[in-house]
């Protein structure tokens, strides 16, 4: 067996520093300044990448056969910032063996051992079917996006345009530098396994396809994989936002993507985050938005 899928057997603890996904984010709490302003001690680290950071002992364990088929749910409790350490231990969960179940902890060594994320994943019979939405029109348009994603901008179960696009070796290449990931997988023959970063992301790069956002914060997603995705398969995104709210001055949203390859449904997300933190948009400048 490789040294890095034994380094990172299911129930033997692993430890990975975090690093900035550099990904063109509008969003300024992945940057110096606005986060420190808010009273944080940094900017944020995508939470996208601290999942990414939580999976390596699933896919060491289980390979494709977890990057296929799965329902996970990640909670980020507490900001993660450049260079710290993240300690994950992968475990699993008492009485569900038939379901694979697990639960996997991020603590964040470098700040007192903080639990920083918590994510459960598993396999349940029988498996969730499509949700009605990927069955919605995306309202197609064209040209760059100018306009700011706000509360009136955004209209609940309005679909947004579709994002298409194949992703390329560098997709996965990039996600290998940030996360330091040495899983071969990810790198072998011409159509390797997608990242499940990549994967995830297709909420986001389907939500800055529509609006401009600068600043928001990752508070959860909820994943059905239905089938794994490959470097070279086309996809086409459908982002529809199902449910906001408004909770101590931030201003929340749900949004769903179905992600497709050759007309089927292969991935599920559902993607919870702040949009508008409460007491940004003064340190911003800009004017209020709802």
């Amino acid at each position: 067996m490789p040294a890095a899928l034994q380094l990172y057997e299911v129930g033997r603890p692993y430890t990975t520093v975090a690093h900035h996904a550099d990904h063109g984010s509008a969003n300024r709490m992945h940057a110096d300044g606005l986060p420190q302003k808010l009273g944080f001690r940094g900017a944020f680290v995508l939470g996208l990448a601290t999942y990414g950071n939580m999976t390596r002992s699933l896919v060491g364990q289980f390979g494709e056969e977890w990057l296929g088929k799965a329902v996970i749910e990640i909670k980020f409790l507490k900001p993660v910032c450049e260079g710290e350490t993240l300690r994950v231990e992968t475990k699993p969960i008492a009485g569900r063996e038939q379901e694979r179940a697990y639960e996997v902890t991020a603590y964040n060594e470098s700040n007192r051992g903080e639990v920083a994320a918590v994510m459960q994943t598993w396999k349940p019979t029988p498996f969730p079917t499509v949700d009605a939405h990927a069955t919605m029109k995306p309202n197609e348009w064209e040209g760059p996006v100018t306009q700011r994603r706000t509360w009136d901008t955004m209209v609940i179960e309005k679909p947004y345009r579709s994002l298409r696009y194949t992703p390329t070796m560098e997709h996965n290449q990039h996600w290998i530098r940030i996360l330091n990931d040495d899983l071969p997988l990810y790198r072998t023959g011409e159509h390797p396994p997608l990242h499940p970063t990549q994967v995830l992301r297709n909420v986001q790069m389907g939500s800055t396809n529509q609006y401009i956002g600068d600043n928001a914060v990752h508070g959860g997603t909820r994943a059905v994989i239905h089938e794994m995705l490959r470097v070279g398969d086309p996809l086409d995104v459908l982002t529809v936002p199902m449910k906001k709210w408004e909770k101590k001055g931030n201003h929340w949203v749900t949004l769903y993507a179905a992600v497709r390859t050759g007309g089927r449904v292969c991935a599920e997300i559902y993607h919870t985050q702040i949009f508008k933190l409460r007491g940004a948009e003064a340190v911003l400048g800009v004017g209020k938005s709802a």
